[in-house]
């Protein structure tokens, strides 16, 4: 049934730190660019940046792509997680089994300026296309490094104090995004390593977003963590593991096609797509 599909998407999209995804809003007029970048903050960010690759290192990436596994631990789901990412495409896949879930999928995707959503559980797929400052937010969070230009994403960077996470001390920066200004998004530096360790995200009328990261290693000319659990009051909501991780290989081809669900809302198709028939999803 979609139904468990549907419950499972609410679950992940608003407890586990995953992006929600409300009811389409329209995009907000682009403020002036009168950003607030402090310059303690941003040196932070360089260490962080240099710590990991480097701004060379970060802008010769051409695609990443990303496979592994996730679980629910509360809800004895476990699943498989996949991710490409390109200069003008992303594809983020989590398909998920467990207790009254089989087969489900949540499947978030970019073609160029199309963002779009798909879940769905067996062989029926329900679709949508993101519009705005959800579809503004995907964008941002999708590329290779968002902090690479904080004032293009930014309004707002600061240092905001120093906490102690898993023993070590980590400088908190509060960092609120161009597209949301009443969003607040903080990041958590390790002093030793500059590795990002923690974030929050504080949205209006939504769930506080908790994730720790850790597993970080070398792709290609960069490192990225491999492990992400998404907290909600100091408990585990999902772990995800995605240790194989590759940079600069070719994407397979099938990544630049929109799922025919896609396609019928964007009016390319005329028939909508067959219940019977599974849309060709990634393997």
């Amino acid at each position: 049934m979609l139904t468990s599909a549907f419950v499972l998407t609410a679950v992940l999209f608003s407890g586990a730190g995953l992006t929600q995804i409300p009811s389409p809003t329209p995009a907000p007029a682009a403020p002036a660019l009168n950003n607030e970048i402090a310059p303690d903050a941003k040196l932070v960010v360089e260490q962080y940046l240099t710590a990991t690759g480097g701004r060379n290192g970060w802008s010769s990436l051409k695609t990443i792509q990303g496979n592994g596994t996730l679980s629910i631990p509360a809800a004895s789901i476990t699943g498989t997680a996949q991710f490409v990412i390109s200069s003008d495409l992303y594809r983020n896949t989590f398909t998920m089994s467990g207790g009254s879930v089989q087969g489900a999928s949540i499947i978030t995707g970019r073609n160029g300026d199309v963002v779009w959503q798909m879940t769905g559980e067996g062989d029926r797929y329900n679709g949508k296309l993101l519009e705005g400052v959800t579809r503004l937010r995907n964008l941002r969070q999708y590329q290779f490094n968002q902090l690479l230009d904080l004032e293009k994403n930014f309004l707002r960077v600061e240092i905001v104090d120093v906490e102690e996470i898993d023993g070590s001390p980590a400088i908190k920066i509060l960092m609120v995004p161009r597209e949301a200004p009443d969003s607040k998004e903080y990041r958590f530096f390790d002093q030793s390593s500059h590795f990002i360790v923690r974030t929050i995200i504080e949205q209006p009328g939504g769930n506080v977003q908790e994730a720790r990261y850790s597993g970080y290693k070398k792709v290609g000319p960069v490192r990225m963590h491999t492990e992400t659990k998404r907290m909600a009051s100091g408990q585990v909501l999902m772990l995800v593991a995605t240790p194989n991780i590759v940079a600069n290989k070719p994407l397979p081809e099938k990544y630049n096609e929109l799922p025919l669900e896609i396609r019928v809302l964007l009016g390319e198709e005329t028939v909508a797509p067959p219940g019977a028939e599974k849309p060709k999803n990634e393997e």
